[in-house]
């Protein structure tokens, strides 16, 4: 089962999942921030233009005609001011603001809001109450808002004119689609650079993660077969703590285990009398044999010694396991026999597992009186047998009326004796 540390980074999901959301909320940022920088600075251009529309208009009919204007600013009645002749020159020229533009109605207020001209006569000489009205005549700058008139959207654009001394208001509706196409143009032209520049940076940062990707995933393709090469020689513990200390400090522990001690009998004899090819078949297919079977019971191979095998059996039911393990392969070498037999010795006890060796060179293995007793019990095995000491097998919890009766063996290295039980298919 693969681990997630053995997983090549995933840069290009990444990529995909955090690098493109940034991208796209970023372009959404700078497009808005950009409709309302542009929207706002759109509509302060309309508003200057307006009002120096105004202005001119107004200067031009203050010098046509001045009597009539001085009129309308003192606040005679604006009815009886148009109902005179001499007026219309005014008037036209009030009305070129919104001829030269796209007004649909225009009014012009007092300082009291009073109505003293509006492009639609029933307005004259009324009063209005208007906030935004008040509010740009007393603050005497430009305002905009939005509107419907006969359900068409229109913006009111109230302008401040001073003329005479009095502050004046000019109230120009028009129609909300030409400066909304003016305002989408403008945004148009705004957005296609830095859009541009967003999307052929999120190629570029495809197409670089893409190739990133593809290396790292071909670099962690070769460090795990090199990985998977070396796990071939070194038990799966000794790869683990290698992988779990990248720094080389692997700590050493004493622990409990079930050991499992396998020898070939007369094992010197095939070696000079066999080609050294036919020797290395031999052994290759007898450990490959146990080994898949120690696996497959959950032993962990500790190393492989010429012709002889170690391994460790740690956690729940060790003693059972190894028993069971043992059982199998010396049932299987009896069904499938080789040009050799044999033994195995399975002892229960404590051993020291860490790394044993100079810093150039370490072997992480297991070492302890535990390790000397299972060889010992395998050299008191024959061909085909298994022996276990009887504590071990008694702690199994296996069947023991197939074993042989517990026998007393005195072993190198021991002063006391050791009790013992064989097995054979």
């Amino acid at each position: 089962m693969t681990e997630t540390a053995d997983l090549p980074y995933p840069i290009q999901r990444l990529f995909r999942t955090r690098v493109v959301p940034v991208l796209i909320l970023s372009g959404l940022l700078l497009l808005g921030g950009g409709w309302i920088a542009v929207n706002s600075l759109e509509q302060h251009v309309y508003l200057e233009t307006t009002q120096r529309r105004v202005e001119t208009t107004i200067d031009l009919a203050e010098r046509a005609e001045p009597e009539i204007w001085n009129q309308l600013l003192s606040g005679a009645d604006p009815a009886k001011v148009f109902a005179d002749p001499a007026a219309a020159r005014a008037v036209a020229m009030l009305e070129a603001v919104s001829k030269d533009g796209h007004a649909l109605q225009l009014k012009i207020f007092n300082s009291r809001g009073v109505t003293i001209y509006s492009t639609d006569p029933v307005d004259w000489g009324v009063r209005e109450e208007n906030a935004l009205m008040r509010q740009v005549i007393e603050t005497r700058l430009p305002a905009l808002e939005t509107s419907l008139s006969h359900n068409q959207k229109v913006y009111e654009l109230f302008i401040p004119s001073e003329t005479n001394g009095q502050v004046l208001a000019f109230e120009v509706y028009e129609p909300a689609s030409v400066l909304d196409e003016i305002i989408a143009d403008s945004f148009i032209q705004f957005a296609i650079l830095p859009v541009s520049i967003l999307l052929m940076l999120g190629v570029w940062l495809a197409h670089i993660t893409r190739k990133a990707q593809a290396d790292i995933d071909i670099r962690v393709q070769a460090q795990q077969s090199l990985r998977r090469q070396l796990e071939r020689f070194v038990s799966q513990s000794a790869g683990m703590a290698a992988r779990q200390s990248p720094d080389g400090s692997v700590p050493v522990t004493r622990s409990g285990m079930t050991l499992f001690y396998s020898d070939v009998r007369d094992f010197t004899s095939l070696a000079e009398f066999h080609p050294p090819k036919a020797t290395v078949d031999y052994l290759n297919e007898l450990m490959t044999r146990q080994v898949e079977a120690v696996t497959r019971h959950g032993g962990d191979v500790d190393k492989m010694i010429g012709d002889a095998l170690l391994v460790r059996f740690e956690g729940a039911d060790r003693e059972a396991r190894a028993v069971l393990a043992a059982q199998e392969i010396l049932a299987d070498l009896a069904a499938r026999p080789m040009a050799r037999g044999i033994g195995i010795g399975v002892h229960d006890g404590e051993a020291i597992l860490g790394p044993i060796g100079p810093a150039e060179r370490q072997d992480f293995t297991v070492i302890g009186d535990s390790v000397n007793l299972a060889a010992r019990l395998c050299a008191l095995a024959g061909e085909g047998q298994l022996v276990v000491d009887e504590l071990a097998l008694r702690r199994s919890g296996l069947p023991r009326d197939t074993f042989s009766a517990p026998e007393e063996q005195q072993v190198k290295g021991r002063a006391g004796l050791v009790v013992v039980q064989r097995w054979q298919p």
